[in-house]
């Protein structure tokens, strides 16, 4: 009932957007409508980017990058003149081109976890804790750590697509399973118009429901954010608001694997809700409230134009910028159990989840909190790029302040334990993205004062190319230098079944890496190496650790898409090593293809059919603790050698993307069935999905 009033609600705000805003905003006709990425500027005088430092040209160079990494085709929306899309840097405030998130093909592998990287870990229902399995993939650890599991779901001002729209826009996507009790359904819509040319608002609603296909297992997340840019020549402002939860009901993985690989000799009908599980009545909750404010103030000149269309009017070349930022930050995470039916273990009395944990720190029913609070400002000045045919580059500076306090439960005194700490970051960023033969961006940023102080971060990219009979090759290069100190978190926690305190040493990363594109042959070379010394992680009895010793991870990928008339054949293949299996274990060999046939059926209508699978070699996958939202790593069970397989048919109808979907269908040509994701966690057995995603921009 719930999700019918919200797509009524969503129904009423799109219909109310065609109606009511077209009342104010003045459409041109279509002698006027030019390709320039602004929007916004009808016939303009001069090239416009999100960031007014980049040309047109250059933006082009930047999306083509961006589509060759994404190996997606542009869609509607980048082809039309009526949207600009962009994300900015939180520090200070530059706006970076991006792409939509309504590519034409392979919808329905974006609408899974799996379809976040070439191999992924996670728990099975979508929205579940995730993990990939290409190390480079992952990002740094976040200050509030049991975030990291969750990253494929937060909301985060510099991961938000803000919008310029000519025309009212709004977004629909919905995707369902299928079973009564087993069903997952998730809801992403968004919906943004302007008013008038400088000032945009929109709002996005993301609501995943999954009950999962076994026992305690259920997923639920709310988030509801409000965002908004104000764009004109002297002012910059970005807004962003969310308001998030998420609830995952804990199982501690199946507990009879041969349920999974051999049905067939367990003798008596099973559905996989009745596959045994640790643990029930036990769940995680997480909250995230981010608020965010971002502005910057141009100084520069108004500038005669020449040319005999426009000659005698002017346009503003802005020179420099000032740049302020605020973000407050409230994030909670509860651990609660009400698995306490008292059993023997050992003549010892004690609760069933304690069957599982070899400490326990207090005897009540665990009942483990944490909140974490962070207050950041930032100042900036930017020199903008290409104001004048000699400046080459653009250079910023920033000053931030990040004021943070903890409080979670004392696991041996009553009440809580209370922390406050800060953190002052001064940093630059050097770079040009104007012209074809050279771009690069370069980034420093060192703590001075407080926790972070001898912290700092040296990060570089440079891009090249050369264009053969009119095809651009690219070739482009990855550096950085890390000395990062320890989270308070990673060195602090305090709960029932865990409870240390560390004083680890800085973690030092240093890589280097590149890639290049070759147009003619559709393929995609890239290779890094990273040397790590004092690496944290989680060793095999679940406590938190960290290697002093260097530890090396060396990843080349191959992206090699195949075309013959209709027929489609894209794979994207991954080789990993690292020298320290036992601290950062790897697969060897991670493979994702897909086979399909592509072709328009009528002029209006496309429409691809295929089939595709993620495969990788044998290794010791990380496990997951549910008590630390964690995962760890185990050498008792090894995953892999097995296909996660899908059957799926694509159309994309004007404005309107849908597909079906069988999921997890190598269970019905291969045995043994071994389709787990990580020890004890199954990914969903065989079963149909479909989708929707609508897109309005009139």
């Amino acid at each position: 009932m719930k999700n019918k009033l919200l797509i009524s609600l969503m129904a009423m705000m799109v219909c109310i957007t065609t109606i009511y805003p077209q009342a104010r905003i003045i459409m041109p006709d279509s002698s006027q409508i030019t390709t320039n990425p602004d929007s916004l500027d009808l016939l303009p005088r001069r090239p416009v980017m999100p960031d007014s430092t980049v040309t047109s040209q250059s933006a082009s160079s930047q999306l083509d990058h961006l589509l060759h990494d994404h190996g997606a085709e542009a869609d509607s929306l980048q082809r039309l003149a009526r949207m600009t899309i962009w994300k900015i840097d939180r520090r200070t405030g530059n706006r970076l081109p991006a792409l939509s998130d309504t590519l034409l093909h392979n919808y329905q592998q974006t609408t899974l976890p799996d379809g976040q990287s070439v191999a992924m870990g996670f728990l099975a229902p979508l929205g579940s804790p995730a993990i990939s399995k290409i190390f480079f993939d992952r990002t740094e650890t976040e200050t509030f750590v049991f975030n990291n599991a969750h990253y494929l779901y937060l909301k985060d001002p510099e991961k938000l697509l803000y919008v310029n729209t000519r025309v009212p826009y709004s977004r629909l996507n919905f995707q369902r399973g299928t079973g009564k009790q087993t069903n997952e359904e998730r809801l992403d819509a968004r919906l943004t118009t302007n008013f008038g040319k400088s000032l945009n608002v929109g709002v996005d609603v993301d609501l995943i429901n999954a009950r999962g296909f076994y026992n305690s297992q259920s997923v639920k997340h709310n988030n509801f954010t409000l965002f908004g840019n104000y764009l004109s020549d002297r002012i910059e402002a970005h807004a962003f608001m969310n308001l998030g939860s998420m609830t995952n009901f804990e199982n501690g993985g199946v507990t009879e694997e041969i349920f999974i690989t051999d049905p067939d000799a367990v003798q008596e009908n099973f559905t996989s809700r009745d596959i045994p599980v640790k643990f029930t009545n036990t769940w995680n909750a997480l909250r995230n409230n981010r608020y965010f404010l971002s502005g910057r103030y141009n100084l520069g000149y108004r500038e005669i134009d020449g040319d005999s269309l426009h000659l005698g009017e002017s346009h503003f070349v802005p020179v420099a910028s000032i740049g302020y930022s605020t973000q407050y930050t409230q994030q909670h995470r509860r651990f609660l159990s009400y698995d306490t039916a008292y059993v023997n273990v050992d003549g010892v009395q004690m609760q069933q989840i304690d069957r599982f944990y070899v400490n326990r720190y207090y005897d009540e029913a665990v009942d483990d909190s944490i909140r974490y609070t962070s207050f950041k400002n930032s100042v900036s000045l930017s020199l903008r790029e290409g104001f004048k045919e000699w400046v080459k580059f653009g250079l910023t500076a920033f000053l931030e302040y990040d004021l943070r306090n903890y409080s979670m439960r004392d696991s041996v005194g009553p009440g809580y334990v209370n922390h406050r700490e800060s953190a002052v970051t001064i940093g630059g960023l050097l770079n040009k993205q104007q012209g074809e033969n050279l771009l690069f961006n370069l980034r420093a940023d060192m703590g001075v004062l407080g926790v972070n102080l001898g912290e700092f971060r040296a990060m570089g990219d440079v891009e090249t190319g050369f264009n053969i009979a009119g095809r651009r090759t690219t070739l482009s290069a990855q550096a950085y230098i890390k000395n990062l100190r320890p989270k308070y978190l990673q060195e602090n926690y305090y709960s029932k079944y865990f409870r240390w305190n560390h004083d680890f040493g800085d973690i030092r990363r240093v890589y280097v890496g590149g890639k290049l594109h070759i147009p003619f042959t559709n393929t995609t070379l890239s290779a890094g190496v990273e040397n790590l010394q004092n690496f944290i992680y989680f060793d095999q009895d679940k406590n938190i650790a960290q290697e002093s010793d260097n530890i090396q991870v060396l990843t080349a990928r191959v992206d090699q898409n195949l075309r013959l008339g209709v027929f489609n054949w894209d794979n994207q293949v991954v080789y990993q090593t690292s020298s320290n299996q036992q601290v950062i274990p790897l697969p060897t060999l991670s493979v994702y293809s897909n086979m399909y046939l592509k072709a328009k059926i009528v002029n209006e209508l496309s429409l691809q059919v295929g089939v595709d699978a993620h495969y990788h070699t044998n290794y010791f996958a990380p496990g997951y603790e549910a008590a630390l939202l964690q995962f760890y790593n185990q050498n008792e069970r090894e995953i892999g050698n097995y296909p996660i397989a899908t059957v799926y048919a694509n159309m994309h109808l004007k404005q309107t993307r849908f597909f079906v979907m069988f999921y997890n269908v190598a269970t019905k040509a291969l045995k043994p069935y071994e389709y787990f994701s990580l020890p004890g966690y199954p990914v969903n057995p065989f079963t149909f999905k479909m989708g929707v995603s609508i897109n309005l921009h009139n």
